[in-house]
């Protein structure tokens, strides 16, 4: 416990507090058993050879209580893995791998024949642009509920292998997707990771998804690689065999024993399903439910929009954790997106995002930071989205943007009302004061274009396509830099 070692009692969060709890009635529970084994205690107990496998038990008990409270615990956030790494400095076997690298586990070129998709990986290019992990301090209550979920069998109460989360668009299930995956990476628990995107044409299909779950798990451990491997030498057509039989060859059949000796659960993590194309969607949430989540040892953390069409499905099966992110008391929204919305206009903040133009009066009084995070309402897309039009770089006024915002009135119609409102907000200050008929032609024929064709192009061949100079491309985009993404200079 040197990990909460010489803290204020009184400042630990009660989920931590519970956690513990739990650790200490697991601990009591099987140094009990152990006692029960021999009458003649504990102490005596341990200095006899002869029973030398009810030791090894115990101790096996004892290890897997531990782990279970750390992957719990750094999930949540409440302690941090630095603060495990110095706890248990010098023990042997799983703890050691929580602070090595799984890189150059397997080189096998067998490998190379799964048509993985790079761009899905939590810590892809592709996701890096448009996902950013939970704000430090936010969502703490969630975490601490998906670290207890995650932390398997050695937790009190019922622990289904599937976890959904399911809310509407904009109230951040992405933004805690990649945390969770980014937290079970840092402890080693991560074993394979799939961001869907309907932006993307292969994370909106099922194509690649076997087999980038399958070459994630090949890396993640060398003796997975190798099963892999040899399940493909064995039986290459099943790389073109249908979902089912897909992932029964390449994972569920190689992996089932090497996953049943696990002492703790392999996470894996999908993230906005709802963004990939029927059937497939639905082809792969069956396959979640009747396959991947029944292997031993494995844990699905998966995040969806409420789709009929899915809903149905998650919330017909015993198996399956659902939290409605919507649902989550409004109190801890609140205070979660003041806390981001505090943070980004601090003068610290504010002059890291504008630089050497950055005036120090440009900082809003408290009064109004509470007003931007009132108007957010749940919807954590709308208080990000109103900070980079704060402090967007082209227009270097924030008090003048932070006053736009301020004059919105909610209608209350739906959720998304005052998102609507906010965009609307945006396209108007895009819209230069001078020759703006012209930059609304060609925002119209360039967005209207995107909108319409929904796949992204190189900004070469959406202006071969519109028969425009490639340069006016950006000019346009600038304008708009909070609502449309540019994933590098050449590409929309």
């Amino acid at each position: 416990m040197n990990a909460v070692n010489g803290k204020d009692a009184t400042l630990l969060s009660g989920d931590l507090k519970a956690s513990i709890e739990r650790l200490v009635a697991g601990i009591q529970d099987t140094l009990k058993y152990v006692v029960e084994e021999k009458s003649k205690g504990f102490a005596a107990y341990v200095l006899v050879e002869d029973d030398a496998e009810v030791l090894k038990e115990a101790n096996q008990k004892l290890d897997g209580l531990l782990q279970c409270f750390w992957i719990e615990n750094h999930i949540a956030g409440t302690i941090v893995l630095s603060d495990i790494l110095r706890s248990i400095q010098g023990q042997t076997g799983w703890i050691q791998g929580l602070s090595a690298t799984i890189g150059g586990h397997f080189e096998n070129s067998t490998l190379d024949r799964l048509k993985r998709v790079p761009g899905a990986a939590y810590d892809s290019q592709e996701v890096a642009a448009k996902i950013t992990p939970c704000f430090e301090g936010t969502r703490s209550t969630l975490l601490a509920n998906v670290g207890h979920w995650m932390s398997g069998a050695a937790a009190a109460g019922h622990s289904p292998p599937l976890y959904v989360l399911d809310g509407i668009a904009g109230i951040g299930k992405s933004t805690i997707a990649i945390t969770v995956a980014q937290r079970a990476a840092g402890i080693n628990s991560l074993g394979a990771t799939f961001f869907f995107s309907q932006d993307q044409d292969d994370r909106k299909k099922s194509l690649g998804f076997v087999h980038t779950i399958a070459y994630q798990l090949a890396r993640y451990d060398e003796s997975y690689g190798n099963a892999i491997a040899n399940a493909i030498t064995r039986n290459p057509e099943a790389l073109d065999k249908v979902l089912m039989q897909q992932f029964s060859l390449l994972v569920a059949k190689p992996l089932f024993q090497l996953l049943q000796s696990r002492v703790t659960p392999l996470v894996l993590v999908f993230d906005a399903l709802d963004e990939c194309i029927e059937p497939d969607a639905s082809d792969i949430l069956r396959l979640i439910i009747t396959s991947v989540a029944c292997l031993p040892n494995i844990k699905v953390f998966l995040t969806t929009r409420p789709e009929l069409g899915l809903r149905s499905k998650y919330m017909g099966t015993k198996d399956a954790n659902v939290f409605h992110l919507q649902e989550i008391e409004d109190l801890i929204v609140e205070k979660d997106i003041c806390l981001y919305v505090n943070h980004s206009l601090s003068s610290s903040a504010m002059q890291e995002a504008l630089g050497d133009s950055y005036d120090s009066k440009w900082e809003p009084d408290q009064e109004t930071k509470d007003k931007l995070a009132q108007m957010s309402g749940k919807l954590f897309i709308f208080a990000s989205t109103a900070i980079k039009f704060i402090l967007d770089t082209c227009q270097l006024d924030p008090e003048g943007q932070i006053s736009r915002l301020l004059i919105l009135q909610s209608t209350g119609a739906s959720p998304l009302s005052e998102l609507d409102d906010l965009y609307s907000c945006i396209l108007q200050s895009a819209k230069p004061s001078k020759h703006a008929e012209i930059w609304l032609g060609r925002f119209e024929k360039i967005v209207g274009a995107i909108l319409i064709l929904q796949a992204p192009l190189s900004a070469f061949s959406l202006a071969t396509l519109l028969d425009e100079t490639e340069t006016h491309l950006p000019l346009n985009f600038n304008l708009l830099k909070e609502t449309i993404i540019c994933t590098c200079s050449n590409a929309a």
